[in-house]
């Protein structure tokens, strides 16, 4: 049997180029936007505040409940604090009072850090004195929002924006936000978010198209055409 010669390859048709022709272009560093060229926003002035009136509540369910113990273990057991050494008690008040009162002044200092940004595809918040941080929340990867407030909150007229991923997973909470200025946050990004959704149902017809005629032609492979010119030989031996 002969082989057959084949010819030179067929040169894919204009458009359907191979997956791997891509063009991936380096982008140098100093192109890349920097988070520290943005206009940062701060928090509700009166977030500082909610938090010292919550700390300083806080600290007084501490001092009662440690007075409260205190009271307890001298009339059950009056000897305790007499085999105990005498600076003991005192040590135990002052470290007490220490932690209550940079609990109500550590705010002032936070708060000051913390702030966030609306661009036109992601949101963006930082926070953190000695440990900083800066979160990026990109909408077409965002699947719903939530408004939550406290009691005290709603005292100071603040409310938090908490932001879920798509696919699950845990959310991100912006707190310190005036109540106003949240609700208007989360209409802004369930309108992205709906739009995008919309986009994406849009373009996927037009994928489908695209990729339908971008699918390779089925070429024969050599243990078919083998086959192909084995069936004729057979038929003509008969």
């Amino acid at each position: 049997m002969v082989a057959e010669e084949r010819g030179p390859a067929t040169p894919a048709p204009p458009g359907l180029e191979a997956p791997g022709n891509f063009v991936n272009p380096e982008i140098p560093l100093d192109a890349l936007p920097g988070a520290e060229t943005v206009d940062w926003m701060p928090l509700h002035p009166r977030f500082a505040r909610r938090l010292q009136v919550g700390a300083f509540l806080r600290s007084v369910a501490y001092a009662a409940a440690a007075g409260g113990l205190h009271i307890t273990v001298l009339v059950r057991n009056p000897g305790t604090f007499t085999a105990s050494p005498p600076w003991l008690p005192a040590f135990l008040w002052t470290l007490l009072g220490t932690f209550c009162a940079w609990s109500v002044i550590w705010p002032l200092i936070a708060v000051t850090r913390r702030g966030y940004v609306v661009r036109e595809n992601d949101l963006l918040y930082k926070s953190g004195v000695l440990w900083r941080s800066v979160k990026a929340f990109p909408f077409n990867r965002v699947q719903h929002t939530k408004l939550d407030s406290t009691p005290l909150d709603r005292r100071f007229d603040l409310a938090g924006l908490s932001v879920f991923p798509a696919g699950g997973g845990r959310g991100n909470r912006i707190r310190g936000l005036g109540r106003e200025t949240a609700e208007r946050l989360r209409a802004y990004i369930s309108e992205r978010i709906e739009s995008g959704a919309e986009t994406a149902e849009q373009s996927r017809p037009a994928a489908e198209s695209v990729s339908a005629e971008a699918a390779p032609v089925a070429m024969p492979t050599p243990a078919a055409d083998a086959a192909d010119h084995a069936e004729p030989a057979a038929n003509g031996g008969q």
